[in-house]
């Protein structure tokens, strides 16, 4: 029995053992031993043709990023560097493995292997995309918000110029600056209108922050207040409440309206000859495409929190840069549109009546 106690012991410690070993290698290198060589601005290698390449990771752009602010260590990326050796001129092996962003995103991973970029890539096309072709590894941010022209202008339009393409295309420029390149070429994508609210005053975005000082609440409390029917929605009426409540606080608001996709790892399935070219899949007034819209509160880590608001939002003279034909309607429009139909059936029937009315007068004055 004794025997027996004495097995099990060693069998404990034998584990603890490896497990403390195991979780000392993965700890043996830190970031800020990594940024003692590589946070020099200066740190670069001369590669064999002669040309000199940075190996320089800003410290403080690092800490910011996603990457950072979650603490992933260099070494969760760089698996094949455990250790450091300072005796030797470069402290690790060279050149690094190769890192292989799959092995933590491993959707994202699946989902490019269906993309168009990934079939350029193994039909051996030069130049076609890998991860870091399009993010940053070190630096890489929150994209949620992010307006769809920088999207763009940080993804799609470092390879491609879309004014070569899309001939089919009306009004490219409007298409262009207010709908994102993947809500057509990637179709299994979710997607939304985001609203964010741009001062006329000051003209400029105002943060997540900003507005919710302004108006005096946080954002638990927000729909609290501007939420009269509880629904969990900001409506048409509601919306005027706020745009309202913003002007008492001398900002003239406007909603800048745009068409964004959901920031999920389907996103990485990129086709090209499956890409949306059916004019009303969006100019349709029972497009499924403006079912989700949302007012969007920018934080300045670049994520953001949102509000749902209801569809007929689109309609208020508010949300600028948003009209789409045969899918949204400005209902003062409308109401401008009758006011000028009626003035003139107003105006023919007055005339007429007068007409009528002086009938005798015109008769006796010849």
């Amino acid at each position: 029995m004794e025997l027996q106690k004495r097995k099990v012991l060693i069998f404990v410690l034998l584990s603890l053992f490896i497990c403390l070993t195991a979780s000392g290698l993965s700890l043996a290198v830190d970031n800020e031993e990594c940024l003692d060589c590589h946070g020099d601005p200066d740190f670069s290698v001369e590669l064999p043709d002669g040309k000199t390449r940075s190996l320089y990771v800003d410290p403080q752009k690092f800490k910011v990023s996603v990457h950072g602010s979650n603490d992933v260590a260099c070494t969760d990326c760089h698996t094949d560097l455990t250790e450091l050796n300072y005796d030797n001129e470069v402290p690790h092996h060279t050149p690094a493995a190769f890192v292989n962003c799959g092995d933590c995103h491993d959707e994202e991973q699946s989902a490019y292997e269906r993309s168009v970029h990934a079939n350029a890539r193994s039909a051996g096309k030069k130049g076609a995309p890998i991860c870091y072709n399009c993010h940053n590894y070190h630096y890489t941010k929150h994209l949620a918000a992010h307006t769809v022209v920088e999207r763009e202008n940080e993804f799609c339009l470092r390879c491609h110029d879309p004014y070569k393409y899309h001939n089919w295309l009306p009004q490219k420029n409007t298409h262009f600056n207010y709908v994102e390149c993947s809500v057509c070429h990637a179709p299994e994508t979710g997607r939304h209108v985001h609203l964010r609210l741009y001062d006329l005053m000051t003209e400029k975005f105002l943060s997540g922050p900003e507005i919710l000082q302004k108006l005096g609440v946080d954002y638990d409390t927000f729909l609290k207040k501007f939420d009269k029917n509880g629904d969990g929605k900001i409506d048409y009426s509601e919306f005027g409440d706020i745009v309202d409540a913003l002007r008492m606080k001398r900002i003239r608001a406007v909603f800048w309206g745009e068409l964004a996709v959901e920031l999920d790892p389907k996103l990485h399935s990129v086709t090209k000859g499956k890409a949306i070219k059916n004019c009303e899949t969006c100019h349709s007034i029972n497009s499924p495409f403006f079912k989700d819209v949302r007012l969007l509160f920018t934080k300045p880590d670049g994520s953001v929190d949102f509000v749902p608001v209801t569809r007929n939002v689109l309609e208020s003279f508010h949300v600028t840069h948003f009209y789409v034909l045969d899918a949204t309607r400005v209902r003062i429009l409308d109401i401008i549109g009758i006011l000028i139909v009626l003035g003139g059936m107003a105006f023919a029937g007055g005339h007429m009546t007068l007409r009528i009315l002086t009938i005798p007068l015109r008769r006796k004055k010849r």
